[in-house]
């Protein structure tokens, strides 16, 4: 990795000898001009000269990483090394060793993730993709950029035999990691068939982890996700636990907020007037700072 210190002038390279290099043009009385480095300065001069001569060739490829190493952002660069790879015919699985090494440095960057999904894409191997992703995640739990390429990645590759073991190991390590809660419900909403079995063992799962923290908001959030296009009446079992759970758990709004959608659901005059005492309750003393929504919900039941 060079520096301004140990930058060796592109004009000082008898490799770039016959490179007439483009400055940047900012007219003849700039505002205010930005005070670019030598470094990125001289770089982007003759990266804008091999793009005026359309060169796609091995010190192409490695001028862009150069542009990369001083604005890893930058889009153009990506997209032009992207070109270069393609007609060069390049070996997929070095270029792959190069995004893991920069990706490790810069893990949220939107251009090396995106890099990385169309060399895995046109390479057509993702040998490597969950082992990478899952150290991401060790690193930074909640990295929207290794959620989405690994979602992308398992869709993709039908990798999805192991995800559900993966997020339970997330989930036992930390059960308030929402990134793994959404990954589970991202597998079982999209990968299995969700038979009335499935559902009740998945309602156990995350009733296991509300036992364990009540107010824990991501396993309430997974289970009103279960019964998205289903019908609460077809499990009452869960309803006879939220009961108990009311009654066991007294500060956790989560429970009357899902026994608000259960009763409200069944109808009738006494679940409608007990379904208003808990948006009151709630307004007034679990979840006051939502109280506005509380009193707006009581009225649309």
């Amino acid at each position: 990795r060079m520096t301004d210190d140990t930058f060796i002038p592109f004009a000082d390279r008898p490799l770039w000898s016959d490179v007439t290099p483009i400055l940047q043009d900012e007219g003849p009385n700039p505002v205010c001009p930005i005070a670019y480095s030598a470094q990125f300065a001289d770089t982007m001069n003759y990266f804008r000269a091999i793009m005026h001569r359309d060169e796609k060739s091995e010190r192409a490829l490695q001028l862009t990483a150069e542009v990369i190493q001083v604005n890893s952002a930058n889009y153009t660069a990506w997209y032009y090394r992207r070109l270069i790879l393609d007609a060069l015919k390049y070996d997929l699985s070095k270029e792959l060793d190069y995004i893991t090494e920069i990706g490790r440095t810069n893990p949220k960057n939107y251009q090396i993730w995106q890099h990385r999904k169309v060399v895995v894409d046109k390479s057509r191997n993702a040998t490597q993709e969950l082992a990478f992703t899952a150290s991401m995640l060790e690193e930074d739990s909640k990295n929207y950029h290794a959620w989405a390429h690994r979602q992308w990645v398992i869709e993709t590759f039908n990798l999805w035999s192991e995800e559900l073991n993966y997020t339970d190991s997330l989930l036992r390590q930390d059960l308030r990691n929402n990134s793994a809660w959404n990954q589970r419900y991202f597998v079982i909403s999209k990968h299995f068939s969700l038979s009335e079995d499935k559902i009740r063992d998945e309602i156990q799962y995350a009733i296991s982890y509300i036992k364990k923290a009540p107010n824990n908001q991501s396993p309430w959030a997974y289970l009103k996700g279960l019964f998205k296009g289903r019908k609460y009446a077809d499990f009452p079992e869960l309803k006879t636990t939220l009961v108990e759970f009311k009654d066991k758990y007294v500060t956790c709004p989560h429970i009357l907020s899902l026994l608000i959608d259960v009763l409200s659901e069944e109808g009738g005059d006494e679940n409608t007037k007990t379904a208003k005492q808990y948006c009151a309750e709630l307004a007034e003393r679990l979840d006051s700072i939502h109280a506005k929504y509380w009193k707006y919900r009581a009225q649309r039941i």
